[in-house]
């Protein structure tokens, strides 16, 4: 058989390269103003106040209330209320107060009375006798003195209150002639109460009390913060601010609910000290704090055993990073930003390049969880597995819903 003459043969090829240029077109939509195709993504359901309602657990009462009140929260962070982002806030409430707004604590007066002596003996022999003086006052409008309402405080609620109103008599009625005013003084007159306080988180989220107000900032009245962490709205507000209040790249939520109880980009730091760990052979518990704290969750002068290591680290692998970068990155610790220091870049490449693994961007931090509202010892690992579970609950009441 006889091939194609020379006039066919140039129509075919001419053929073949139209249609390349045609399948190549369709490929990078080859059209006037148009960028290259890219697969189409659903955005995300948004769910409905009826329809996150029936995501609650059967037994919560007022379930519509609770549905308006998480929707107001995810809304004021500019979040959309997807299955997964309304299901994260649900297991945190859950896991916290099996939604109560103002969750009773259980044998609440002994644990204040406990703390309070134990304030009071540190004052010398007059301690307790200046703190039963105080203790015997009445605040304006109240038949029962303060260690008759100390007795039978049943919640969070109660008990701020009650130190409320201790603080307000001491400043304004206690008699300046009693023997031991000055030792009064030391329990009272800072106007603190989470110095005798032993109960420092509230609400139906249980939120740290210093966040709620540092969120609010300095100008915020601490009372009226308070009574609104004690309310539905409040709570579930500053509680969603506190979970979804930043971005992180964690590849499942679990590491949000970590960081939850253990301080935001726990789980991320946890993951870098582990890593520190490895290259240096430096032990460091990976809790996902690079910097020593005080209370009020300022950092100290004093060099954390990670800041060490880090700076171990430098000497070792990266002797061009400046250890007076090193220090300055570390103070990041705490924002998305740390992720693009020269420190944190330089772990992450130096791991990979030792170990031939890719690091891991979290791990669940390792943190003993004391709290006198726990009867028994936990850890941060167990809050975020617990968390976690009443998640994967929730999402498959969604999944079973959606059929």
């Amino acid at each position: 058989m006889e091939g194609p003459g020379p006039g066919q043969s140039g129509t075919r090829r001419r053929h073949a390269w139209l249609a390349l240029l045609f399948v190549a077109c369709a490929l990078s939509a080859c059209r006037r103003g148009a960028g290259p195709l890219e697969p189409s993504v659903p955005p995300p359901p948004r769910l409905s106040a009826e329809q996150v309602a029936r995501l609650l657990p059967p037994n919560v009462k007022e379930r519509e209330d609770w549905a308006r009140d998480i929707l107001a929260a995810l809304e004021s962070q500019e979040r959309i209320p997807s299955p997964p982002t309304v299901c994260s806030v649900l297991a945190v409430i859950e896991q916290e107060s099996g939604y109560k707004e103002d969750p009773a604590v259980p044998d609440l007066p002994r644990l204040v009375r406990t703390r309070l002596e134990e304030h009071a003996n540190k004052l010398g022999p007059l301690g307790r006798k200046a703190l039963a003086s105080v203790l015997e006052g009445k605040a304006p409008g109240h038949k029962r003195t303060f260690d008759e309402r100390l007795r039978t405080v049943r919640t969070e609620r109660d008990l701020d209150r009650l130190f409320r109103d201790i603080l307000a008599y001491y400043e304004d009625k206690y008699p300046t002639t009693y023997a031991a005013a000055d030792l009064a003084s030391s329990l009272f007159s800072s106007g603190k109460l989470e110095d005798l306080n032993p109960i420092t988180t509230a609400g139906s989220m249980q939120v740290s009390v210093r966040y709620a107000l540092q969120l609010e900032g300095e100008d915020a009245d601490p009372a009226q913060v308070r009574e609104a962490m004690y309310t539905r709205a409040g709570g579930v507000r500053y509680g969603t601010a506190r979970l979804l209040g930043y971005e992180a790249a964690y590849p499942e939520p679990l590491f949000r609910f970590a960081d939850y109880n253990a301080g935001v980009y726990a789980s991320r730091n946890a993951a870098l000290q582990a890593q520190v760990t490895r290259l240096t052979g430096i032990p460091l518990a990976p809790d996902g704090d690079l910097q020593l704290y005080d209370k009020q969750g300022e950092p100290l002068d004093e060099d954390s055993k990670s800041l060490q290591a880090l700076l171990a680290f430098r000497q070792r692998y990266t002797p061009e990073l400046s250890e007076r970068q090193v220090r300055r990155d570390v103070r990041k610790e705490k924002e998305e930003d740390f992720e693009t220091t020269d420190t944190f870049r330089a772990v992450k490449r130096v791991y990979a390049n030792e170990t031939g693994e890719s690091p891991a961007y979290a791990q669940l931090p390792q943190v003993t969880l004391r709290s006198p509202k726990l009867k028994n010892e936990r850890t941060t690992a167990w809050f975020a597995r617990s968390v976690d579970a009443r998640f994967q609950k929730c999402q498959a009441r969604y999944r079973a819903l959606a059929k």
